[in-house]
């Protein structure tokens, strides 16, 4: 029986992943294989199993960029986003659909336990020893979708996420890596984004800070993530986490040459300020959807559709404040202002918990700004 999900899988040269991977997803209506130009048997595999079939020429360093391009398309709201080396277990599947069935209000983003292999079997050590919880079904509605590599899917303002409960078999079982050639090959393709990412950030390159991490992450993944319970393929690990770590410190070594080049490289804090700006800007379009719909729901109904919403307030709300971006907490206060309930909690919990936080530390000038904002 087919029910109304989607699935959006994206393969480079995995036609020998993919077969198993499709028929994992057989209880989606709609399963969408995006082709990255592969040379194997992608194309046939995914004629076979999927229900639509794309070709994308144009060559990506992540298929995350092209999320604008494909998830608009799907033809159902909740959707399965996953790659060729996972395999939805049975048991997954009847929790997913139960789900689905039966959504929990303001969710957007649904996590599942995932159980990382390599080589085909379970480490004894490292953060992949036991399943753990990643990302695995969405609801468009809630979402708000960008090019941003491994950060491009966020939930919107007052959509929350949650997590199936792992009962023992019900997890995605993920062949994640097969070789050591596969392993480099993946870090070397990673690691040419982590530059922005250590950027934004707050990081700034130094040769003695590389080396330092690089040292740091190769003893800590050794001894701190215990992979020396897994022996020489421990060892090899902890190699390759450090190498990681010496390869994202030089992405970002050529990222910062690029914006001072271009003129635009900026201090972390005007980096911070920059994405409060962009957040809020998200938070101010989303507001205006949801006043909407708040106007038109019923009096019972409107403080339970506001839950998710005050968290997502509350932690920009405090973020903002962090780095003193007074003006655009202001904006967060213009965009609630179509509930009463909004208001009341924010010049009352929000703004009264930041008096508490700061009550010891003296700082007039911040009490004095927030309380300029109460008015």
């Amino acid at each position: 029986m087919k029910y109304p999900i989607s699935a959006l899988v994206a393969s480079y040269n995995e036609g020998h992943l993919l077969e198993d991977c499709l028929k994992s997803l057989q209880f989606c209506d709609e399963v969408c294989v995006v082709n990255l130009n592969s040379k194997d048997n992608t194309e046939s595999i995914a004629l076979k199993y999927a229900t639509k079939y794309c070709l994308e020429t144009t060559w990506v360093k992540y298929f995350d960029e092209h999320h604008n391009k494909y998830i608009p398309k799907l033809k159902h709201d909740w959707f399965i986003l996953i790659d060729p080396d996972e395999r939805i277990k049975p048991e997954l599947a009847k929790d997913v659909i139960n789900f689905v069935q039966n959504p929990e209000p303001f969710v957007s983003l649904v996590r599942a336990p995932i159980l990382y292999l390599f080589k085909g079997k379970k480490l004894k050590g490292g953060p992949y020893k036991e399943v753990i919880i990643g990302r695995l079904l969405f609801y468009r509605p809630g979402l708000m979708i960008s090019d941003e590599v491994h950060s491009g899917i966020k939930a919107k303002a007052g959509y929350w996420k949650t997590n199936i409960k792992f009962t023992g078999e019900n997890y995605n079982e993920h062949f994640w890596c097969n070789s050591w050639k596969q392993l480099k090959d993946k870090h070397n393709r990673y690691t040419q984004g982590e530059g922005r990412v250590l950027y934004i950030e707050g990081k700034r390159y130094s040769v003695l800070k590389q080396i330092t991490q690089t040292i740091k992450r190769f003893f800590t993944a050794l001894f701190g993530e215990q992979y020396y319970k897994d022996g020489f393929t421990g060892l090899g690990f902890s190699y390759h986490e450090a190498r990681y770590t010496f390869l994202s410190w030089s992405s970002l070594r050529k990222y910062q040459k690029l914006m001072k080049k271009e003129g635009t490289f900026k201090t972390p804090i005007e980096v911070q300020k920059d994405l409060i700006k962009q957040r809020v800007a998200d938070f101010e379009k989303v507001s205006l959807d949801l006043a909407k719909d708040y106007e038109n729901t019923v009096d019972e109904k409107k403080e339970d559709m506001l839950i998710q919403y005050k968290k997502s307030t509350h932690r920009l709300i405090n973020d903002a404040l962090e780095i003193g971006c007074f003006e655009e907490v202001r904006k967060v206060q213009d965009a609630v202002s179509f509930s009463h309930i909004m208001k009341d909690y924010i010049a009352n919990e929000v703004f009264i918990e930041r008096f508490k936080l700061i009550e010891n530390s003296g700082s007039y000038k911040l009490a004095k700004r927030i309380g300029k904002l109460l008015k």
